[in-house]
């Protein structure tokens, strides 16, 4: 609502900082200016179009009294459903804004930044089910980010854009199946699943390995945009193969739950001829790690260290775990730039600690990482982080003043992953979907009060690191609680609640 004694013009420009929103220069803003509004002597209502925005600012040419001003929210329809809450408010606040960072990213999808692109991208998509599907449980958001994913029906090599990202589209389908136990989904794909596994098969070359060049409108790879220690965007990327590997794995998984032999033994023959091959040409026997792959010419070797192959050989179970102290101790602290480049497929990664069991050292990353957002002030995790950088160089994306969007699903999930997969060591079986393990890791923390969210119910647990803990499982599922000092896991079949300690 507003008064004017003098009529004129008033002037709205929105952004999602306040440097975007005091900008004078129209060419510089992220999103269309808005045409100055004429004022009237009665005053009146001025209703504006929809925006992305945090602030906004007022300029009238002769003056106006606002008297009130209102921000209406548009948020997708969700209940939470994990809960999460521990003794360090620290803690608490960054798995709340991990949480608030994916709800504000849903809208019939998980987005790409909500004011840069506002579209889904199927790596982003994706990597937001692991936290999305147990804070919000909407499968269908997570079905649509699946079904931009695949590829479409009779693929071609022209329609490949970035050659990495079909292959998160069988992650996504597994990742669906466990957590809603409904093998509907995969089978309203089952052709498309199969032709993207066949399609890759057809344009590998002689070793099994898929090139990141296959014609002129081809990116090449970009592995969560994080790509300072390489690999090329052209060449052999070694984690793509590892990728590779893993989706044909995963179509033998829903091969045999599809009932069809013949098509998971095709699929588990190329798994392993593809694993041979990736050891045979990029594992570092002196190092103790994957190499990146080949330079552009796909003959040189590059024998550079990046994260992204170790994480992927985890996820894919072909990561000597022998190898687990080296890789978290040696490695990875040492690459260039690993805590400042920060890459959108964190949530991935941090799922690859979890499994490594390397629970200390994903929080210290996310306090160095996530925290360091949180400190500045933010309430929601953005597109770019680029610690130690200034605030102006914060807000640059895409070679753009304010191209950064403050609001990035998929960086709303490494937190999640830390908190469900790390601190309170939740996994579950590939096999025997109805079985669950729990392994607490509590680090510093005094306890951990959360609900998980499974496809039979919910398990209500209060951990303790001194004194009783109590669990509360539903009906149809087993639960193995796994101490860190201790001898045998308790197992529980029966639905109900129980108490146990979590050192003997």
């Amino acid at each position: 609502m507003y008064h004017s004694e003098r009529y004129g013009t008033i002037t709205v420009r929105v952004g999602e900082t306040p440097e975007e929103a005091l900008e004078r220069d129209d060419k510089k803003l992220e999103q269309y200016p808005l045409a100055p509004i004429t004022l009237s002597e009665e005053g009146g209502t001025i209703t504006l179009p929809e925006r992305a925005l945090r602030y906004v600012s007022l300029e009238c040419d002769k003056g106006a009294e606002i008297t009130s001003l209102r921000f209406d929210a548009s948020l997708w329809p969700v209940e939470h459903q994990m809960q999460f809450e521990t003794d360090d408010d620290y803690v608490n606040n960054l798995f709340k804004m991990s949480s608030a960072t994916l709800h504000t990213s849903m809208h019939r999808f998980y987005l790409d930044g909500v004011k840069r692109d506002f579209l889904p991208w199927s790596m982003d998509a994706l990597v937001s089910t692991l936290a999305g599907d147990y804070l919000f449980g909407d499968q269908q958001v997570s079905k649509n980010g699946i079904s931009i994913a695949l590829m479409p029906l009779d693929p071609q090599k022209s329609d490949i854009g970035i050659p990495d990202y079909p292959l998160h589209a069988l992650f996504g389908l597994k990742q669906n199946y466990l957590r809603f136990g409904d093998l509907t989904t995969s089978l309203q794909y089952k052709d498309r699943i199969i032709q993207l596994l066949d399609f890759y098969a057809s344009i590998v070359d002689e070793n099994g390995f898929v090139h990141g060049n296959y014609g002129d409108r081809q990116f090449g790879y970009t592995p969560g945009w994080s790509t300072y220690n390489g690999p090329v965007r052209k060449g052999v990327a070694a984690y793509a193969q590892i990728m590779l590997y893993y989706n044909y794995v995963t179509g033998a998984y829903f091969a045999d739950l599809w009932k069809e032999s013949a098509l998971a033994d095709r699929y588990r023959k190329l798994a392993r001829n593809l694993k041979k091959k990736i050891f045979e040409h990029f594992w570092d026997d002196d190092r103790k790690v994957f190499i990146n792959g080949t330079m552009n010419d796909n003959v040189t070797m590059d024998k550079r260290i990046s994260h992204h192959a170790q994480y992927w050989g985890i996820l894919a179970d072909i990561f000597p775990k022998e190898h687990y102290d080296s890789l978290f101790e040696n490695v990875l602290p040492n690459l260039p730039n690993y805590y400042e480049v920060v890459s959108y497929e964190k949530g991935y990664e941090f799922l690859a600690y979890a499994k490594a069991g390397r629970i200390k050292e994903l929080w210290d990353h996310i306090y160095g990482v996530f925290g360091d957002w949180m400190d500045q002030g933010h309430t929601r995790f953005p597109e770019n982080f680029m610690m130690n950088a200034s605030r102006a160089r914060q807000l640059v994306f895409y070679n753009r003043p304010y191209g950064l969007s403050l609001c990035h699903g998929a960086n709303g999930v490494p937190v999640v992953v830390g908190a469900l997969n790390g601190l309170i060591g939740f996994s579950q079986s590939s096999m025997k979907t109805n079985e669950y393990t729990i392994k607490p890791e509590l680090l510093h923390l005094k306890w951990i009060h959360s609900r998980i969210p499974v496809k039979e119910g919910y398990i209500v647990l209060k951990l303790n690191a001194e004194g009783e803990s109590t669990i509360d499982i539903p009906a149809g599922c087993t639960v193995r609680i796994i101490k860190k000092i201790g001898k045998k896991p308790l197992v529980l079949r029966e639905q109900g609640g129980y108490s146990f300690r979590l050192k003997d």
